[in-house]
């Protein structure tokens, strides 16, 4: 089965990035906003982004203009009917995913592939309430996903082989590089990394380092691009709370049950860059540790 057009559900960062990568590979794409509103603002914020890729030589105007033409903004699910794939990344809460499926198979066509996005739900609970369970499986990309090369590829407990087969083929056509994973939550990337951002907050509530001394250890001791302070505030902390609760549901293990930092700073709003405060404070330029987080919080 070739993939000739995609319905993306949802138009934030993760859906619009996708929806993106899709028009840029020459594939006719519908973006669907999942929250009430016009598309307006969208298309003209994905333009800006274009014309700056255009600006710094990533792309030529022909391709940015081609790249917006074969991309559709709409706010209708029914608008997807003729896609041979679609690819889910709408809030991440399983019973909303699941009443997405079900709407979804009440549209698309029979041999039309259902993904999702999702970075640590079970991909085969959205299964279970499909009756071509087949056809389902995971599509997870790394934002930003236009820059990202990675994208999991999540076999469920019903997905067939040629489903697999078909996602790995179109991956390689999106310029990704794709891995196979089994549905575990978290898959490889966030079940490690997840630990890895958890332990760093568990140091800093000993008192072991600043924020800013661990993710500089990390970074120049490592190699990692960002330290796991950073990181975090670069997912949103609210994501991070979200991961963790997915995978301790899951493992019931101590070292991956959420920190006290990490939830009072997600209960007070403080979710990283998108909120211009986490462990950082990002209002000021070049960004410094929360003030509020000088010590150790108890």
């Amino acid at each position: 089965m070739e993939i000739k057009k995609v319905g993306v559900m949802g138009c934030g960062a993760m859906g619009l990035g996708v929806a993106q990568v899709c028009a840029q590979a020459g594939i006719a794409t519908v973006a669907v906003k999942a929250t009430p509103g016009s598309t307006d603002k969208i298309r003209s914020g994905l333009d800006k982004s274009l014309a700056k890729m255009v600006e710094r030589g990533k792309m030529t105007a022909e391709q940015k203009d081609s790249t917006l033409g074969l991309l559709q903004f709409t706010t209708k699910e029914e608008d997807v009917a003729g896609c041979d794939l679609i690819i889910e990344s709408i809030i991440e809460d399983l019973d909303t995913k699941k009443a997405l499926f079900q709407r979804l198979e009440g549209i698309v066509a029979p041999e039309a592939l259902l993904t999702t996005n999702t970075s640590t739900l079970s991909v085969t609970a959205l299964m279970a309430v499909c009756k071509h369970r087949g056809r389902v499986a995971g599509l997870h990309f790394f934002n930003p996903a236009p820059v990202m090369k990675l994208v999991e590829i999540i076999h469920a407990f019903e997905t067939s082989d040629e489903t697999i087969k078909t996602l790995d083929v179109f991956c390689k056509k999106l310029k990704k590089d794709p891995v196979i994973v089994q549905d575990t939550t978290g898959f490889i990337v966030n079940r490690l990394l997840t630990p890895y951002m958890l332990s760093a907050i568990r140091l800093l509530e000993m008192g072991t380092g600043t924020i800013a001394d661990i993710d500089h250890a990390m970074k120049s001791g490592a190699g990692h691009p960002m330290g796991p302070f950073e990181l975090a505030d670069y997912i949103g902390l609210d994501v991070v709370e979200a991961m963790t609760m997915n995978i301790y549901q899951d493992m019931h293990q101590p070292h991956v049950s959420p920190p006290h930092t990490l939830t009072r700073l997600v209960q007070l709003g403080y979710l990283g860059r998108k909120t211009n405060k986490g462990f950082y404070d990002y209002s000021v330029k070049p960004p410094v540790q929360n003030p509020q987080l000088r010590h150790p919080v108890a």
